[in-house]
């Protein structure tokens, strides 16, 4: 299993792993939504996973060994205004994805759909902390969209004996991430801030949720680990055990800053539903693959505000 392609290479989460696959020796491919005014990087091909014709001659062309499939719309706050383009992109994408794959004769790589921790919606504290176990409850079409997914991937093992794995990784952020989520929203008004193109005056939502975060270079390592390692059929919880209030990663970006800066609520910035705290057990993939995160919190916030003051 040396040639992998990388849905949505291009993105966040994307180049994280493709850095990740590459310094392990593999021989990595992509897909990208759109050419940049750079050009496409070498073994980056454009593909709409809309278009079951598009990947049908990418698979063919290519025909990997293993696929990871990021290529999504990942935003959950976003989807809410957005829910028919959220599930024609993450659900039937997949389905597009999984189909160009069975129209190859005899052809079965092993296949990472990624899930997400919105799958189980709001748990209430008696019930945390979230495993593989844990009842699926979205409560955002984003969410939805991902159950939707984790169902489509079994049908698919199961009828058609693919070899499929289900990472379900929860909150993670580093340097390249883009902007709607708390930690990238945060970073970005504090560098116009420094910059002297904004008031000091941060605008956040809600701040009470807790959440279990990770550093993004940890998540790819653990997704090459069950690319490896993992069991078809599976789903494995990616995550670190434990929670922090999101006002913690607002205070830590604050003071890694040298302005004096003043905290405002934002209404614009509150969700229609949110759960108050999302904590998993991670012991599934401690134990079948050997992974644990690494970075400190404090690490992966540095970088992300270094990468945004570098731009």
């Amino acid at each position: 299993m040396r040639k992998i392609l990388i849905t949505g290479s291009e993105g966040f989460v994307g180049q994280h792993l493709w850095k990740e696959l590459v310094e392990n020796g593999y021989e990595v491919y992509g897909t990208a939504l759109h050419t940049p005014e750079t050009g496409l990087p070498q073994n980056v091909f454009i593909c709409d996973i809309e278009s079951q014709e598009q990947l049908s001659s990418l698979i063919k062309k290519i025909m990997p060994d293993a696929i990871i499939h990021l290529a999504a719309w990942s935003n959950p706050g976003s989807s809410f205004n957005s829910p028919q383009k959220t599930f024609e992109i993450n659900t039937i994408g997949t389905i597009n994805l999984l189909e160009a794959i069975r129209a190859q004769k005899n052809y079965r790589p092993r296949i990472l759909i990624i899930g997400s921790s919105a799958e189980f919606g709001i748990v209430p504290p008696t019930k945390l902390p979230i495993t593989e176990e844990t009842p699926l409850s979205a409560n955002s079409p984003y969410g939805v969209s991902k159950i939707s997914n984790w169902f489509v991937a079994r049908q698919y093992v199961i009828s058609y004996g693919f070899d499929i794995i289900y990472p379900t990784p929860f909150n993670h952020t580093g340097p390249g991430q883009g902007l709607g989520f708390l930690s990238t929203d945060i970073t970005f008004q504090i560098v116009k801030m420094e910059k002297g193109e904004q008031d000091p005056i941060l605008k956040v939502g809600d701040l009470t949720p807790l959440r279990d975060m990770l550093d993004v270079r940890d998540v790819v390592r653990a997704y090459r680990l069950l690319m490896e390692k993992g069991r078809t059929g599976e789903r494995y919880v990616i995550c670190t055990g434990k929670s922090i209030p999101v006002a913690d990663v607002v205070n830590k970006l604050i003071s890694f800053s040298s302005m004096k800066i003043t905290k405002v609520t934002d209404p614009n910035k509150l969700r229609p539903s949110d759960m108050p705290e999302q904590r998993g057990n991670p012991q599934k993939i401690f134990d079948e693959t050997g992974w644990r995160p690494e970075i400190s919190l404090d690490k992966t916030l540095q970088d992300l505000l270094e990468w945004y003051r570098q731009k």
